[in-house]
């Protein structure tokens, strides 16, 4: 039952085995196809991502660069219109109060034509410093009264951007640029300044910028730094990278980010930005996850046909070793129907081969073993014989020569009669009635009393229902045997002396019971450990009769001797008791 058991856990375990085995390949099919294309599509969906933030990097300052080429193409018009302007002409020649007001009147009209600039300034080698009067401020003021546009000026063609600055009119604050060119207006230098309001066009930068970037900054072409979008450690970390980069590239790599570099051909701005990989990572997510999850549903496709195909590969064999566990717990009635032709089919109908030929052999052991056990059991029956038939005829010799020839009939009857009952176990009778049974001993009895003289009494208590149940045979005449010489003879008159009980009932599971029961010398309790501890032996079939012939009978019948019990006292008796049937 183990066994069967642990075949049936085997079997289980093989298709939990080979399933967990395609799993898990699957698993490592898909981390290792996963780690391949990760490791061969992410430098490109990281260069891709690079190169689209140093896009915008370069959009920003195009941006910018649109801005000072408005204002340089606008400085030029203001100096073509300046020239041909009759009143600012006539401050350049005479500079004096009322042309004044009326060339800065000109001048906010210039002003006002182009939103980002604030305001204009004008300052000739006669004429003293107007403006247009109007958003100019003590900031706008002091950066023209500076020593770089003072040298500016005495530069010929010259120009020249301040640095940028904050300039507050009013409750505005603007983010200026101060541009200054020099022009040859009306026979004489002149220096015209422009005031570029850049608040419009930073932020038109930083709604370029977006998300693409994590921070960047700018710096005039004096190398003030003067607008920061971000946080104040990434643009600190893109300073320090800037500082220790040895090659002029347009990006440089900081612990996995990327920090952009670049520098205005036009107005020497410049733009430095900087996308941390935590940026990177995120912007390239969605591909990777969408990667990842197409990958995903193939293992799973993948894996659902390799079950399903599994499946119909293995059944066969489950169903297979399902029916050998049948014939191996002893189930013959276990054939697999056979609805293929390929290997495994070969071994379905190979197993089918097997369990009609076991199942023949099985029968042929059978029959054997049954006539084998017939044999032994009619072997020992016979054991019983010679000995009573030796002695049954001496004392038929002794009848006869007192010439009593009614009691030679008479035992001669009887002996006549127990040899027939024995030639019935040739007709492979191993079981009869205990009735049968009944008789035999009686005639047997009848025989013992012509041999010895004295008193014997025999007590039989077997219900009339329990007469025609079978026992096996020849059972009850050895015990009485046994007691008859080991317990009734009395060792010095040699005639018998005692009482003989034999008893049959059912127990409460329905068994057969006989008892035989003697008052006679009993046994010692060493004599019957003794014959308690008598295991039958086959090689002792001929060298021992009484109780081990019994013996030997019962463990043909079922395969020990434990069904009968001894128990003696001395000077009591003894008493014997078989429960047949019990295994």
């Amino acid at each position: 039952m183990e066994d069967g058991k642990t075949k049936h856990k085997s079997r289980t375990s093989f298709k939990r085995h080979l399933m967990v085995s395609i799993f898990t390949g699957g698993i490592i099919a898909f981390v290792i196809s996963a780690g391949i294309s990760f490791s061969l599509l992410f430098p490109g969906f990281k260069k891709k991502e690079v190169q689209m933030s140093e896009n915008t990097t370069e959009s920003l300052l195009q941006l910018l660069d649109n801005t000072f080429s408005l204002v340089e193409d606008y400085m030029g018009n203001v100096a073509a219109t300046i020239e041909q302007n009759y009143d600012v002409q006539m401050y350049l020649r005479h500079s004096n109060t009322k042309n004044k007001t009326k060339a800065s009147v000109r001048l906010n009209n210039l002003a006002s034509y182009m939103g980002m600039i604030r305001g204009i300034a004008l300052v000739g080698e006669n004429a003293p410093l107007i403006d247009s009067m109007t958003n100019i401020v003590q900031e706008d003021l002091a950066v023209v009264e500076s020593n770089n546009f003072e040298e500016m000026q005495k530069n010929g063609f010259g120009r020249l951007y301040s640095p940028v600055y904050y300039a507050t009119v009013g409750s505005n604050t603007y983010c200026t640029v101060a541009y200054a060119r020099n022009y040859y207006l009306d026979s004489q230098w002149c220096t015209i300044i422009m005031f570029v309001n850049l608040n419009t066009t930073l932020q038109n930068m930083k709604s370029l910028a977006g998300n693409s970037l994590d921070a960047w900054y700018l710096v005039d072409s004096t190398g003030n730094r003067f607008y920061e979008i971000g946080e104040k450690a990434d643009i600190k970390d893109a300073k320090t990278v800037l500082t220790q980069k040895k090659e002029n590239l347009k990006h440089c790599s900081l612990s996995g980010d990327i920090v952009f570099q670049d520098k205005s051909a036009m107005c020497g701005y410049e733009i430095v930005s900087i996308v941390k990989k935590e940026s990177i990572l995120m912007v390239l997510f969605p591909y990777i996850a969408g990667f990842l999850g197409m990958l995903l549903i193939f293992l799973v496709l993948v894996l659902f046909m390799n079950y399903r195909n599994v499946n119909t590969l293995i059944n066969p064999v489950l169903v297979l070793s399902k029916h050998m566990l049948m014939a191996a717990k002893g189930d013959l009635n276990c054939k697999v129907n056979i609805d293929r032709e390929d290997e495994i089919g070969q071994l379905e109908s190979s197993f089918n081969k097997m369990i009609d030929d076991l199942r023949h052999s099985i029968e042929i052991i059978g029959e054997k073993e049954a006539k084998e056990q017939q044999i032994r059991f009619s072997l020992l029956v016979s054991q019983i014989d010679p000995h009573f038939i030796y002695n049954t005829i001496n004392s038929i010799n002794y009848l006869a020569r007192k010439k009593r020839c009614e009691d030679i009939v008479t035992v001669n009857s009887a002996l006549i009669a127990i040899l027939k009952d024995r030639l019935r176990v040739n007709d492979i009778q191993i079981t009869d009635t205990i009735a049968n049974e009944i008789r035999v001993v009686n005639q047997y009895i009848e025989i013992e009393k012509f041999m010895y003289d004295g008193e014997l009494e025999v007590e039989w208590n077997i219900d009339s229902e329990f007469m025609e149940e079978q026992i096996p045979k020849n059972m009850i005449q050895p015990l009485v045997e046994n007691a008859l010489f080991h317990g009734l003879i009395d060792e010095e008159s040699g005639e018998f002396c005692g009482k003989i009980r034999i008893t049959v009932y059912k127990n409460e599971t329905q068994q057969i019971v006989l008892c035989v029961e003697d008052n006679g010398g009993g046994m010692d309790k060493n004599r019957l450990d003794e014959i308690r501890s008598l295991k039958f032996n086959p090689e002792d079939r001929g060298r021992k009769i009484g109780l081990s012939n019994i013996f030997g009978r019962l463990y043909y019948l079922y395969g020990n001797a434990d069904c009968m019990k001894i128990e003696s006292e001395l000077g009591k008796g003894t008493k014997i008791t078989i429960v047949f049937g019990r295994k």
